[in-house]
């Protein structure tokens, strides 16, 4: 792989775990980020979401896993699109993520979404 693809793909990488990252660190820290996932029936659960959302943005950064990482963020994104859209929000910014998540995975793992036998 080019040293000019490798930077590319750490750079969207990087970009695509920013957004589910912050999303860990208001589901501990924000008001209003707490107040809403409470009000929409999450708010037992924003623990255990969190927890799910820091191990995959963890494992798609890591080299060794970041093609468990990928799935993870395909799951984390597909659920919170889902959750979104349920209840008539906007999920533009999670679609973004999710392809963001799977370029990232084309220039980082080529091999990965090659459909030989």
């Amino acid at each position: 792989m080019s040293k000019q693809r490798k930077i590319i793909g750490w750079v969207i990488t990087i970009v695509a775990a920013i957004m589910p990252a912050w999303g860990v660190i208001g589901k501990f820290t924000n008001a209003d980020m707490i107040n809403h996932m409470t009000s929409l029936g999450y708010g037992d659960w924003l623990t255990p979401i969190a927890l799910g959302e820091l191990l995959a943005v963890v494992l798609f950064l890591m080299p060794k896993t970041g093609r468990i990482g990928t799935i993870l963020m395909t799951a984390l994104m597909g659920g919170a699109i889902a959750a979104h859209m349920g209840h008539g929000e906007s999920f533009t910014m999670q679609s973004i993520v999710l392809i963001l998540t799977w370029v990232a995975a084309y220039i980082r793992y080529p091999e990965f979404l090659r459909l030989e036998s």
